[in-house]
């Protein structure tokens, strides 16, 4: 028999009368659930449904605080069976040019970056108009909303939205109900109405309260108003899951109930910047079968390159230049920034890192290693053509009867692994180069070893931002930079980990970002960071099938990892 959502919060009385209010700890698991079995895809006679509640301007870290002291009891009880996060970051505002929103009501960059799945560089919608700010020359590119997707892979999905926004509402009107509300209240009424007796399959829903509260008195747990403004949003969310759990058909309807924020703000009362509070937001996936897992994701520092933001480090013994004698691997953490052209793709040859006879370039859609010498070596593979970050090793190794071998890998993945005549020159005492080209991107990790390292070293270092000091390979290294306002230096110095190696010196002022860890091995384990353009891949998911999530989204799918816990009823 299936067990009732609100038997899930039926423990709500006792929790507010009782002398306890200690929220429940719930410990991650040690493995993801699996499963091959597609549930949105089944026919079964199971009909499912989504339920989307965003909680405009509210922090990650407050509503968590809040929860543990059991102020929020509705979401307390619907962490027993959710994947949620805390620790988010929403999208950095990088196209506002002074890094800061002239907003009122809603923040409409954040908001697109979470119904596109794409972050803010490439919808490039930055006001009230959710119009796309496009760059004089290129061709734009109007990337698809939620409401396309659900669209597109099925025409009779009907879906609603309401919510006090009525620019947003303009900018997601191909739904078949829109409802502009004046209150939060008028949004639970019109909402508990239609999740009772309509066949809306998807229903976003926007409230505004804390928004104002946190314009007023600031976004902070002092502001009463603010806390006041969670508690009342938490006692609605209760009325409308109280209001799916009464349904005539809910025994044969699976409801996924998302809860967010896209943005925080400062405990001045501002919002719709770059700074952490701003950036403050959380994620709750709810689902009444699923256990609990909490997605403990790590942010990372990254440091922007450009033609404009470039370091060199001088290098006149030599001592990373490649020839017959010298082996020399390279090993780079990065991730790219979108281009006015909204992609990923470089020019004809141009260079991320390298000196003046070796290097890693972009070649429109492929990234390629490039060696001089007395012949010359030119190799890549198409790969890399997303805002995630990856880990390329590449290099020169040992010399064979039949001439030399490199390697090129991705994350870990072998992508080349053959034989040149190209030996490299061995004597080349230029500048190693790090940026100053066309391309943007942000890098926070760069080692150079004396070796090829074996494969299940490159999958090792994969996952380490910073070579522990017992490392067992650490006698090949010959340098290591870690990019991050901690290990700036005089403010244009990123010093060398190796003793007695050149620094990377920047040539102008350095700028640094917190980014979400979403290498590999982050995604494998579930730990991930709530980012705005997470929502709707897991949406995507769940009312079409995981095959229905387009691969140039931001956002990735990650709910389809617990599908065995979907399949209770096969039990």
């Amino acid at each position: 028999m299936r067990t009732k959502i609100m038997k899930k919060i039926g423990e709500l009385a006792g929790l507010l009368c009782g002398l306890c209010v200690a929220c429940t700890t719930y410990d991650t698991p040690a493995d993801i659930a699996g499963g091959s079995k597609d549930m949105a895809g089944s026919e079964d006679g199971i009909v499912r449904h989504v339920l989307w509640v965003n909680i405009d301007g509210a922090r990650g870290s407050i509503v968590k605080e809040e929860v543990e002291k059991g102020n929020l009891p509705v979401l307390q009880q619907m962490l027993a069976h959710s994947k949620y996060a805390w620790t988010g970051l929403s999208d950095d505002h990088a196209l506002l040019s002074d890094n800061r929103g002239e907003f009122s009501d809603e923040d409409p960059v954040t908001w697109a970056s979470m119904l596109t799945g794409v972050n803010s560089r490439m919808h490039r919608i930055k006001d009230y108009s959710y119009t796309p700010d496009y760059t004089i020359g290129y061709s734009p590119v109007v990337p698809n909303t939620i409401v396309q997707y659900l669209s597109n892979h099925d025409p009779m999905l009907r879906m609603s939205c309401v919510s006090p926004w009525e620019n947003l509402n303009r900018y997601v009107g191909m739904m078949q109900s829109v409802v502009t509300t004046a209150s939060d209240d008028e949004t639970v009424e019109t909402l508990v109405e239609q999740l009772s007796r309509g066949d809306y399959r998807f229903t976003l829903a926007g409230f505004k309260s804390v928004l104002d509260a946190g314009k007023v008195g600031g976004f902070k747990a002092s502001n009463t108003q603010y806390v006041d403004g969670l508690k009342q949003v938490d006692v609605g969310l209760g009325r409308l899951l109280a209001a799916i759990d009464a349904r005539e058909n809910i025994a044969n309807e699976d409801w996924l109930v998302c809860v967010t924020s896209n943005h925080g703000g400062t405990e001045d009362g501002r919002y719709g910047g770059a700074s952490d509070e701003e950036r403050d937001i959380f994620g709750i996936f709810y689902y009444s079968h699923y256990t609990p897992f909490e997605m403990k994701g790590e942010i990372v520092w990254g440091s922007r390159f450009s033609n404009e933001e470039w370091a060199e480090a001088e290098d006149s013994t030599a001592l990373y230049g490649i020839g017959a004698r010298r082996q020399l691997t390279m090993e780079i953490k990065m991730c790219n920034i979108a281009r006015d052209n909204q992609s990923y793709k470089g020019d004809n040859w141009t260079r991320y890192i390298g000196k003046d006879n070796w290097g890693l370039h972009r070649q429109r859609e492929n990234v390629k290693i490039y060696i001089q010498g007395n012949k010359v070596l030119e190799e890549g593979m198409t790969t890399f053509n997303d805002a995630r970050w990856h880990s390329f090793y590449v290099g020169m190794g040992p010399i064979s009867s039949n001439g030399r071998m490199y390697i090129m890998s991705n994350d870990g993945k072998r992508l080349l692994y053959n034989e040149t005549q190209a030996m490299g020159v061995e004597n080349d005492s230029s500048a190693l180069v790090l940026g100053r080209s066309p391309l943007d991107f942000y890098t926070s990790t760069i080692r150079l070893w004396s070796t090829v390292l074996g494969d299940e070293y490159i999958n090792e270092c994969l996952s380490l931002w910073t070579l522990p000091e017992n490392y067992s390979q650490r006698r090949h290294l010959l340098a290591e930079w870690r990019f991050s306002p901690d290990e700036l230096k005089n403010d244009s110095i990123i010093p060398n980990r190796v003793k007695g190696g050149p620094d990377f010196i920047f040539k102008s002022k350095p700028f640094f970002v917190r980014l979400p860890n979403n290498l590999p091995d982050k995604l494998a384990s579930g730990h991930l960071v709530m980012e705005n353009t997470l929502v709707i891949p897991q949406i995507i998911y769940w009312l079409c099938g995981a095959g229905a999530v387009a691969s140039n989204l931001d956002g990735y799918n990650f709910l389809s990892a617990y599908q065995t816990e979907e399949q209770w009823r096969d039990l």
